[in-house]
């Protein structure tokens, strides 16, 4: 893939099913995505149409039967790629919080994953406490709503300030208020930091905010 190596994330004729013979489903079919460094890409889909499935081939959790996929220039899980890794945050729909842990408790284990600084991990984790409008950071994850639960995770996806930010359906159960600034800070992350994003969604408005904007997969 020497000619996609300049972009962040490249997808080149990705084929995935499941089942075999009549029972067989096709998720994805001949697809190709390319994604430039510094830009937010937005995928806009009904539920089934197999945007979760493209973002676990990317994250490299998922392997497809045909088509290769490139994220800055290296396939994922390649001994000099980053990903999966430290070299991309990503926030799937399913949460993945120790819920007999605090908010704190959750973010310095991922962040001690990350190898952040202790000073820095500090300060870090306070900013996104205040700016995601979270309950005091002694507050156990267990006893947090949906939507609390949905902003643990996703500070625990941008906390080591990765250069590739992958989130799926990120603002659901969030209040239309707090959903726009995360977005104004996402746009910001991409323009400031040159960080590039995937992001999946449902909602049109989210979904024109970004550079680019795809509907459906297959």
């Amino acid at each position: 893939m020497d000619g996609y190596i300049n972009l962040a994330v490249a997808v080149r004729q990705l084929y995935l099913s499941y089942g075999l013979g009549n029972s067989k489903v096709e998720i994805l079919r001949g697809l190709n995505l390319c994604v430039e460094t510094g830009f937010m890409y937005a995928i806009l889909g009904p539920s089934g149409c197999g945007k979760t499935t493209l973002l676990r081939c990317i994250v490299g959790s998922l392997n497809a039967q045909k088509g290769l996929i490139s994220v800055f220039g290296q396939r994922p899980g390649q001994r000099k790629s980053v990903i999966p890794g430290s070299g991309v945050g990503y926030m799937p729909q399913e949460l993945a919080l120790y819920e007999d842990l605090s908010i704190e408790e959750n973010l310095n284990f991922y962040g001690c994953l990350h190898n952040i600084k202790n000073s820095e991990l500090k300060s870090r984790i306070q900013y996104l406490i205040e700016f995601l409008n979270l309950p005091t950071g002694k507050r156990l994850a267990g006893q947090l709503s949906g939507g609390e639960k949905r902003r643990v995770s996703f500070a625990i996806t941008i906390l080591h300030q990765p250069p590739l930010i992958i989130l799926d359906e990120p603002t659901v159960g969030m209040d239309p208020l707090l959903r726009e600034s995360i977005w104004n800070h996402l746009q910001e992350m991409c323009v400031k930091g040159k960080v590039t994003m995937i992001i999946t969604t449902h909602h049109v408005e989210e979904a024109i905010k970004a550079n680019k904007a795809s509907k459906g997969l297959a």
